[in-house]
């Protein structure tokens, strides 16, 4: 039987866990998972419930609760990545010494590492391409909020990755009557959308926090959004059909993304309500939220090598982060007056 497992039981992980339970009940593959958090995991063990999200909804009594990142991942078929994108690194080299087999690494955070400027994926490959067994990295992006997923709401996610076999085999894994998969072998241009997406809701809600008006808003998401397009399409490798409106993890998530209640816009908000970013960040850090949209801002400058020329938008988005949000007014104000946008 196919192993599934899941590494990190957050948010998103816990709704991950939920929805491939019932598969798992009846007997379509196996399900098991692992969290860092001790007390977590016990929890979820012996409770069957999450103590901080969705504290009502019980996971079923098929789902396995690994006491180990061994256990989790010895035998895996299916390893999917519900963390950060902070701990992508760490917790590949953690699980390295004990994949066993061929596995598939399904990886659902939208960030850019703020150092290097590289793709999840490429993090991935990098800290895997001695491995002594074949593997490959996929990506699900799409408007796919954990709440929603838990409603049982029509959704809509793409999956890519470079191999259409695998592709294959992840969609009948994660589809299922409310949630729609679309394939695409893309997989630097889905990793670059869900990216970049992420940093554009983050203007929005800066734009909202300053109070313009909502025309005002979806204007800078547009001509945001274009010119991410047109970097991730000229410059980065990626399709142009992955920037279409239909595209789960381009036009979907935009749309819910930067008009909807979402982290990155919520923390946008509260930049452009005079929040400094570390009193931003540690106010989502409270509600248990992580903000990847800043470490894509914060990795623009490596993508464009400086050329602020490139993405004017995306260019300043980083200063108004890195000034912690002063002055966020006159550079949006600015830059519409230039023409340069």
């Amino acid at each position: 039987m196919l192993k599934v497992s899941i590494y990190g039981i957050g948010d998103f992980g816990f709704a991950l866990l939920k929805h491939l339970s019932e598969k798992a009940d009846k007997g379509q593959f196996s399900v098991c998972a692992y969290d860092k958090n001790k007390k977590l995991r016990d929890f979820l063990r012996k409770e069957k419930k999450h103590p901080i999200h969705y504290k009502n909804i019980k996971i079923n009594k098929s789902i396995i609760i690994e006491k180990t990142p061994k256990n989790l991942i010895k035998g895996a078929d299916v390893l999917i990545l519900a963390i950060t994108s902070n701990a992508i690194s760490c917790v590949i080299k953690k699980i390295k010494p004990y994949i066993n087999k061929k596995i598939i690494i399904l990886n659902t955070a939208k960030a850019i590492d703020p150092h290097s400027g590289e793709r999840p994926s490429a993090i991935i490959c990098n800290h895997l391409k001695d491995l002594k067994h074949p593997f490959s990295v996929a990506m699900l992006a799409g408007g796919t909020i954990a709440k929603d997923l838990f409603n049982k709401e029509p959704l809509g996610a793409d999956i890519a990755c470079k191999d259409k076999k695998v592709l294959k085999t992840l969609k009948n894994i994660l589809i299922s009557k409310n949630l729609n998969l679309y394939e695409t072998t893309d997989l630097a241009g889905v990793e670059y959308a869900a990216a970049l997406k992420n940093a554009i809701s983050i203007l929005s809600g800066i734009m909202r926090g300053l109070k313009f008006s909502h025309g005002s808003e979806t204007y800078i998401i547009s001509r945001a959004a274009n010119e991410a397009k047109e970097l991730v399409i000229n410059k980065l490798g990626g399709k142009e059909k992955t920037f279409s409106i239909g595209s789960q993890c381009w036009g979907n998530d935009m749309w819910m993304s930067a008009t909807g209640n979402t982290r990155n816009r919520k923390f946008g908000i509260l930049l452009g309500q005079g929040y400094t970013t570390k009193e931003a960040l540690a106010t989502m850090q409270k509600r248990n939220k992580t903000v990847e949209g800043v470490n894509t801002i914060k990795a623009v400058k490596k993508i464009i090598k400086n050329n602020k020329n490139a993405v004017p938008i995306l260019y300043n988005l980083n200063k108004i982060i890195s000034n912690s949000g002063k002055n966020a007014k006159k550079i949006i104000l600015d830059l519409v007056s230039s023409n340069k946008i």
